[in-house]
């Protein structure tokens, strides 16, 4: 919280401890959900920027659902059990524990009849709704833990993908499995999937099916949305068949994006970051748009596949989840860094022929989160009184007067370090590396002044500059 004489107070507003996995969007209204292992359910308005509610619940929350028309919300907990909420309210309606492992996926069926519900076990449950979430089915046919879940327009069939990446269909709502010939042809009301030959083309090099956390098809613009384990949000063309697509990818988580979804008007995008527990609010630029402003082009945070920079091998290296109790130790080594992944591997050129990148795009527009948990003197006033501070990879300069936000995105890992200039008219940040980076930026144009490196190794905790 930042407090000043004559100033409004300022709450910061966002998830903390453990990651964060779970989110939905509200099918009729601009709001979106997301849950955590911090054990809260927070409701966001896209509109205002604001938290509209929250919901502390009795464990960590992994996964999040809202039915058809938003009344209800399902929770997916970390126990193997799951929760259903009253949205206009949030009072419990009920709760169940079948399994054991966690609720990574669960959904609501388009007619909101079913909730399926997919467990790290490996087995899909379905459960009637007006029965009070009677047990009535179970698809047991997957090998390993269950990643995504997708229905039917028609809520007759649902498709799993699970961790050993295999893609199964059954038929609803008693769970029998279907070939995949049989399933040609259905109508998907969503597509998350991270298989089939519908999104071949996300997959990099030397990738697996854990690299890729999470897609989101908009089918009215036949663009594709993914989160990886690079921390960056990627569009492509959908379906993206062929292997080695190209895409529009933009920076600012700083670890695992853990997903990914669209606004039921399409109007936005929202991500969370898994270890940099922040939700990211991208607006989406139509083609139109694309075309007339260059605003969204010129951002650090932005890059296009059809650029040599943006066909590097740096798409083709996962890197490590975070680890939550080496956070809590404060210990910045990693095993991998972002830099040295360009030398990983060899760059090879392919003649496949590459599908082409859409011509929409993304720009970030809003951030909930601070990295207050094991940072300090992070939070600054400028001269005309903006707040400034930094989460994931992202310095934020706040604007309370419109409630608007402005980035410095040119930071490439977690930020662990701020500073304000005594005139307060430059910022410094630094960063996580192997060999750290301190940028020095004006706060008015959020351009780079100074690059500092060759200094510090694993990450610079405390930054300062002197006195007039």
């Amino acid at each position: 919280m930042v407090r000043d004489r004559d100033k409004p107070v300022l709450l910061m507003q966002g998830h903390s401890e453990g990651e964060l996995w779970a989110l939905d969007l509200h099918p009729k209204q601009p709001v979106a959900v997301t849950g955590s292992d911090d054990r809260s359910v927070r409701l966001w308005s896209l509109m205002d920027h604001t938290l509209l509610a929250r919901c502390n619940m009795e464990e960590s929350v992994r996964s999040v659902s809202f039915n058809n028309d938003g009344s209800q919300l399902a929770l997916g907990m970390r126990d193997g059990s799951f929760t259903v909420l009253r949205v206009r309210d949030m009072t419990e309606v009920v709760h169940i524990k079948d399994r054991k492992e966690v609720i990574h996926e669960l959904k609501f069926s388009p007619d909101s009849s079913f909730l399926a519900v997919g467990s790290n076990d490996g087995l899909v449950d379905i459960y009637a709704v007006a029965q009070r979430f009677k047990k009535v089915g179970e698809c047991s046919r997957s090998t390993s833990f269950i990643t995504h879940l997708d229905w039917s327009v028609d809520s007759r069939f649902l498709q799993t993908n699970d961790g050993t990446g295999e893609r199964l269909f059954y038929r609803m709502p008693a769970g029998k499995l279907i070939l995949k010939e049989e399933a040609k042809g259905i109508h998907w009301m969503t597509w998350t999937g991270i298989i089939g030959p519908e999104v071949n083309g996300i997959w990099p090099k030397y990738s697996n099916v854990t690299n890729v956390n999470s897609v989101h098809a908009n089918y009215s613009s036949a663009v594709l949305v993914t989160g990886d384990d690079l921390g960056l949000i990627k569009l492509f063309r959908f379906p993206c068949l062929k292997k080695g697509a190209k895409f529009k990818k933009y920076t600012g988580h700083s670890a695992h994006v853990t997903n990914v979804r669209w606004s039921n008007d399409l109007q936005w995008v929202i991500s969370t970051g898994g270890a940099d527990h922040a939700v990211f609010q991208w607006r989406f630029l139509p083609e139109g748009v694309m075309n007339g402003v260059l605003e969204p082009l010129l951002q650090e945070g932005y890059a296009d596949s059809n650029s040599g920079e943006s066909d590097s091998d740096v798409s083709d290296v996962a890197e490590l989840d975070s680890d939550i109790e080496q956070e809590a130790q404060t210990n910045y080594e990693r095993q991998v860094y972002k830099e040295d992944l360009p030398q990983l591997k060899k760059k090879l050129i392919g003649s496949l022929k590459r599908q082409k990148a859409p011509e929409e795009g993304l720009r970030l527009q809003f951030v909930h989160g601070y990295r207050g948990f094991d940072c300090r003197n992070n939070l600054f006033y400028t001269q005309t009184g903006e707040v400034v501070f930094h989460v994931a990879a992202v310095a934020v300069i706040y604007h309370r007067l419109q409630h608007s936000q402005q980035f410095y995105l040119g930071h490439d890992d977690d930020i662990l370090s701020l500073a304000v200039h005594p005139l307060k008219d430059y910022a410094a940040s630094a960063q996580v590396g192997r060999d750290p980076a301190i940028h020095v930026w004006d706060i008015q144009s959020l351009k780079c002044l100074s690059l500092l490196k060759g200094h510090h190794s694993k990450g610079v905790c405390a930054l300062d500059f002197t006195g007039l």
